[in-house]
């Protein structure tokens, strides 16, 4: 079954709404303090495209940590509405456009009507949901590209499909290990099938990803003077935080019951899930558990392939029992609705919230700070300071303000802030020139 040109109305419709009200959700998390360093960090590498793209949070280039040339694009939206609630609003439509691939793919194998419900599963699915509500990373970009070139492949439009290959590969470096390792399975598979065009565009793939490696492990990163690639801290049995003793098995099945329960496990009877094999081995062998806890972004490493395989599931069961099948995507639209109500990957109830009058005295007292000048804080109130290239996270050593929430816990408060807080302030060479609702401004005198 061919694929038509136009996309039903109700997928515009659920891709619209969704880009909507996770852009919404992404302000009141913003605008009430509760977005975290990451997102101040992008805006700071956005804001510093045309140098570098440097930050306070990575001490240099973005670049002496991932290769992301993707986030140029982001540049000009950025400049455009001067607020990181940009960067919010295009993750959120970046997640939302899967939804039109996911339709198109699955309308060349079933009916309007069963290709509409794969369709919108794929927008209420929780881990699609938390990747786009969670701070702004370029991650965000990953499933919705994975997603439309699976369908350019599919449909054996290659130039397509390599240009998306592209963008991919300009996301992060860990594209470029996937990529590699499924566009040399997809050459291996064609040529056995004496399939030319498919073998050409499989090696083309496989070695355009090893040459960003290359390139990226061996040009980039030295000149930034980064040393080593940092994320290897990830994979580094003694790195801080990293799980032990049975939560090393059961934080990484739990995982897994989360990315395909919702999904009714569909997605296993599909031999389009290998093509997800190499980014869930990426998460779950990371001995950083934060890699593999539904609601971070790393999930968008695995989102579009799994969502595809689902498709093909849903395919292979509707050339058998058509009812059963739309029954089935039915269920999982109900149990999706109902994971991001009771137990969301979002963490909605922890996140938002009404604006208060304490929020309105964080405004103020940013508002004093003057344009340019060096200054710290927690991180949530950092996110608000961060397109001063200057601002950066914690109470460090030689700024010339501090912010300080006193109402403001969190373990990272006694553990990290606090004690530079403590120090700094005994110096006796700040002084407080505004307090606001327990919000004070310490100035270096």
């Amino acid at each position: 079954m061919e694929a038509p040109r136009s996309i039903s109305h109700a997928v515009w419709i659920g891709t619209v709404a969704f880009a909507v009200v996770m852009t919404g959700l992404g302000i009141d998390r913003y605008l009430t303090y509760h977005s975290g360093e990451d997102l101040g960090v992008f805006v700071q590498a956005i804001a510093d495209a045309a140098h570098g793209m440097h930050d306070q949070g990575e001490s240099g280039s973005h670049f002496s940590h991932h290769f992301s040339p993707i986030l140029f694009l982001c540049a000009p939206f950025l400049a455009a509405f001067r607020s990181p609630i940009a960067l919010i609003a295009i993750q959120a439509c970046a997640c939302a456009s899967m939804a039109p691939a996911i339709y198109l793919l699955a309308r060349r194998r079933m009916d309007e009507r069963l290709s509409t419900l794969a369709a919108m599963v794929a927008l209420v699915y929780p881990p699609l949901i938390g990747v786009a509500f969670t701070d702004f990373h370029e991650d965000g970009f990953a499933p919705a590209i994975a997603a439309w070139l699976l369908y350019a492949v599919d449909g054996r439009n290659f130039r397509l499909a390599a240009l998306l290959a592209l963008a991919a590969l300009g996301i992060k470096e860990d594209q470029a290990y996937v990529l590699g390792v499924l566009g040399a399975g997809y050459a291996v598979w064609s040529a056995c099938h004496k399939d030319r065009a498919g073998t050409i565009f499989g090696a083309s793939v496989a070695i355009a990803s090893a040459l960003v490696l290359i390139a990226f492990f061996g040009i980039i990163l030295p000149r930034t003077g980064a040393g080593r690639w940092f994320a290897i801290d990830y994979f580094s049995p003694t790195v801080h935080g990293s799980a032990q003793g049975p939560n090393v098995v059961l934080g990484r099945l739990s995982y897994l019951v989360e990315a395909f329960g919702p999904l009714l496990f569909l997605p296993l009877r599909s031999p389009w899930l290998l093509l997800a094999v190499p980014g869930l081995v990426e998460v779950l062998s990371s001995r950083w558990p934060i890699a593999y806890t539904m609601g971070q972004h790393y999930a968008g490493v695995w989102i579009g392939y799994v969502l595809a395989a689902f498709v093909m599931a849903l395919a292979q069961l509707s050339s058998k029992d058509a009812r059963r099948a739309r029954a089935l995507a039915t269920w999982c639209l109900a149990i999706c609705l109902a994971v991001n109500v009771v137990a969301s990957p979002a963490h909605f109830g922890h996140y938002l919230r009404w604006r208060t009058a304490h929020d309105r005295a964080l405004d103020r007292i940013l508002a004093r700070l003057p344009a340019g000048a060096s200054a710290g804080s927690v991180d949530e109130i950092f996110v608000h300071m961060s397109l001063d290239p200057q601002a950066r996270t914690g109470y460090l050593r030689g700024l010339d303000y501090y912010v300080v929430d006193t109402r403001y816990e969190s373990q990272a408060w006694h553990a990290v802030y606090l004690p530079q807080l403590e120090r700094q302030l005994a110096s006796g060479r700040y002084a407080a020139m505004a307090v606001d609702d327990g919000v004070i401004l310490y100035q270096r005198m």
